[in-house]
């Protein structure tokens, strides 16, 4: 008998090894993953869209956050309810803000790599490309959460019917993370009752699908999205209200079927929608042609997997979702989670559908697209990664440590506001610099930020184009300080008279995307008169300061 035990237990352990080796690279794949996520978040400096969330996590109540913000944000609340316990409790801002970013999506990018049904080359690469890596990784968001929610969504899809309550869960992480999340589940949800009822519905098929778990799953699906309408529905007053898209709704859903699909897999380049010099005929044909390849390329896949409805109804509501509100190129991530998502679920089935002629044909070429998919992404990820490790990505850290030291913020500060339409005079004075600032203080030094509320250092987004407070603010009480930018979307308007100012200091960040970086700058100015007090500040010459952004 001991003898038997032995074997077996020496079989046991043969067997643990095997199984530690054959999962190896994967462990070192993570692992790698892991370390250089940690490097460039190390030297990565949040930017707005990062420290408001955390301002708002930090100063709001959940109240606040239910009944108010998320209707001025446009994102539900989530995010927010996630960082909210870390926030109030001290947690330094980047520390809490990356560590919780990195959570979702190492975790993400485990089960990725662990359990998609793709080759080894598939699963040990694609963590390391843009969207997963750098874009959604590096940049604290909640993209990372939708990541997560994608990768659930079809590790579960396949069970979907077996096990409703887990997918339509998963499916709920892609919807809190975001609107566009929303639509896309939607979409997967109504492909999903198309396949239960197929192109006949009768009552006791409605009877039979009332009484199953899977009309109960979706129902808490529908509901779950109703409250989150509820949450982020926009009021009048809400600043993205007045921004609407540039282009026409033909040219985004034009760009959202043809462009975008090429810009988020492929091209290396500024996006057409933040290229602010527009981009060449050629540039745009070239694009064209990438994504019209891409899609067909989709379309012969899904076709043979017999997936085709869940690639276009998604991909429709979105585009047309996306095209009618608003759309910017960080979204682009979504698309090529989407695109995981879907091949995920096709190749999960292995009911591949094609003549014996074709397989050949359609592997090389499969794997052909892939490779360049594959390649062309990561070396996007690790231009932007050694971009940000070599320049500054945001201000915030910089300038926020600059009036730490020299006790700027115990001075009168004013931000610069936002132009809405120069041609129109039209301001919104509420719509101010300072957030990024703002996280690395614990109360508001930036006394037209909120009507000078010390608690909320956040954008409230509320709409302020009469500008009375900040006027009258101005007139009885001249700023000491101002906040300002080379950006030419924002003014300190006729209320300022920049010769009382002398510039003391200008701080470079860059907008990284992708292979390439926009300079952009903010300017710190003193009074004049106040000079004096501060000998460690020396002025500067600002068209000097502007001719080094332009250089």
């Amino acid at each position: 008998m001991s003898i038997k035990m032995n074997k077996d237990m020496r079989l046991g352990q043969i067997e643990t090894r095997i199984k530690r080796h054959a999962y190896l690279i994967e462990i070192i794949t993570l692992l790698l993953y892991v370390c250089a996520l940690i490097l460039i978040m190390h030297y990565h400096e949040p930017r707005y869209d990062e420290a408001q969330a955390w301002l708002i996590a930090r100063g709001a109540t959940i109240k606040e956050l239910l009944t108010s913000i998320t209707h001025y944000e446009g994102h539900p609340p989530f995010w927010f309810l996630i960082l909210m316990p870390f926030a109030k409790i001290g947690v330094p801002f980047e520390i809490g803000l990356k560590a919780i970013n990195f959570t979702f999506v190492t975790v993400a990018m485990g089960i990725f790599i662990f359990k998609a049904p793709f080759n080894r080359f598939i699963r040990c690469t694609i963590p390391f490309t843009y969207f997963f890596f750098y874009q959604y990784g590096v940049i604290s968001r909640p993209y990372s959460m939708m990541m997560l929610g994608f990768v659930l969504s079809a590790l579960m899809y396949k069970e979907r019917n077996e096990k409703p309550y887990r997918f339509t869960a998963a499916l709920c992480v892609i919807c809190g993370a975001s609107a566009y999340g929303m639509v896309i589940a939607a979409g997967i949800s109504l492909v999903w009752l198309w396949e239960i009822f197929g192109k006949s519905i009768s009552l006791d098929k409605i009877k039979i699908f009332i009484k199953s778990k899977i009309f109960s799953a979706i129902v808490f699906l529908f509901i779950f999205n109703v409250l989150i309408l509820l949450c982020i529905y926009p009021y009048p007053d809400a600043y993205g209200i007045a921004v609407n898209q540039k282009n026409s709704y033909l040219a985004m859903l034009f760009y959202m079927f043809f462009i975008a699909p090429a810009e988020a897999i492929f091209f290396n380049g500024l996006s057409v929608l933040g290229n602010k010099g527009g981009v060449s005929t050629s540039h745009l044909i070239y694009l064209f042609i990438i994504g019209y390849i891409l899609n067909i390329a989709l379309f012969v896949t899904v076709k043979r997997f017999k997936k085709l409805a869940l690639f276009i109804v998604p991909y429709c509501l979105f585009a047309v979702f996306a095209g009618k509100v608003y759309f910017w190129y960080h979204h682009l991530g979504i698309i090529a989670m989407f695109y995981m998502f879907l091949l995920w679920c096709c190749f999960d089935d292995k009911k591949l559908i094609y003549k014996s002629t074709e397989k050949k044909y359609l592997t090389y070429m499969g794997g052909v697209l892939a490779i360049i998919a594959i390649a062309t992404s990561i070396y996007a990820s690790a231009a932007a990664s050694f971009n940000d490790i070599t320049l500054n990505y945001g201000t915030g850290r910089e300038a926020s440590e600059f009036i730490n030291d020299n006790k700027l913020d115990h001075l009168t500060i004013l931000a610069a506001w936002k132009i809405i339409n120069p041609d129109e005079k039209s301001y919104d004075y509420n719509a101010v610099l300072g957030v990024d600032e703002s996280a690395y203080f614990d109360k508001n030094i930036f006394y037209n930020l909120n009507y000078g509320l010390n608690n909320k250092c956040y954008l409230t987004h509320k709409l302020d184009m009469d500008g009375n407070y900040t006027k009258s603010l101005i007139k009885n009480n001249y700023p000491d300080v101002l906040l300002g930018t080379s950006d030419s979307t924002y003014t300190f308007g006729a209320e300022i008279n920049m010769d009382d100012f002398v510039l003391v200091k200008s701080f470079y960040g860059n907008t990284i995307w992708k292979a390439s970086t926009i300079e952009d700058t903010e300017f710190i100015y003193i009074r004049k008169d106040l000079l004096k007090n501060y000998p460690n500040l020396k002025p500067l010459n600002l068209e000097e300061e502007k001719v080094h952004k332009i250089g």
